[in-house]
């Protein structure tokens, strides 16, 4: 759908007959509009939806990435004007995030992450096991991996904290994230693969995956 002067805050708006909107937040901005699937039938508009956090300013490096998620409603706020870039994610954080990624109502459950955490179990993301305990590097990358199906073909493997008699499956996860373009590592040969997760870095890994489908 072509959009003049695109951001990665414009997302495509599905209406319903009854006027009902929903973000669609699989929509993907392009250099000259929004690409999005839709179904025969469907009406959509185009919207800027783009959100301001106080602690995410134009200059932060993960920004962009930040504004896209949030924008779709993948991510929210902390409270308030806030995004927390730098605070922890948790593993049932994620997962939420996945879950509304594959349009799944996670406002339901006895807590905020129940269906979100539900869904990952019976999709084969997680065994949702430790759900609060805090995210690794090498965790986001297998659950993405997971999320993506598990595609075959792997890279070259650049980093001496990563070898494959580690579990093979975080092996081929962070091989494939790396050769996706997902991330780059902490260096040119660490991944730090057991390294905590933050929100910004989560928002990051999500942005280059969504956007590299």
């Amino acid at each position: 759908i072509p959009v003049e002067d695109v951001t990665p805050g414009t997302v495509a708006v599905l209406v319903e007959a009854d006027g009902t909107e929903t973000v669609i937040k699989t929509s993907l901005t392009t250099e000259n509009g929004v690409a999005v699937t839709l179904s025969d039938g469907d009406t959509v508009k185009i919207v800027d939806n783009s959100k301001t956090f106080t602690d995410v300013p134009d200059s932060h490096w993960a920004a962009e990435a930040v504004d896209f998620a949030a924008s779709r409603e993948l991510f929210q706020g902390t409270g308030g004007d806030t995004f927390a870039p730098e605070a922890a994610m948790s593993r049932a954080m994620i997962l939420t995030v996945l879950a509304r990624l594959e349009g799944v109502d996670t406002s339901a459950g006895d807590t905020w992450y129940s269906a979100g955490l539900q869904w990952a179990v019976e999709a084969g993301i997680s065994d949702g096991s430790a759900p609060e305990q805090g995210l690794t590097r090498e965790q986001l990358a297998l659950m993405l991996y997971r999320y993506a199906g598990q595609p075959s073909g792997y890279y070259s493997n650049p980093f001496k904290d990563v070898g494959a008699t580690s579990e093979a499956s975080y092996y081929k996860a962070i091989l494939w994230a790396v050769g996706k373009g997902i991330t780059t590592g902490t260096s040119a040969t660490t991944f730090s693969p057991y390294a905590s997760c933050n929100r910004a870095e989560a928002v990051t890994f999500l942005y280059r995956y969504t956007n590299g489908l």
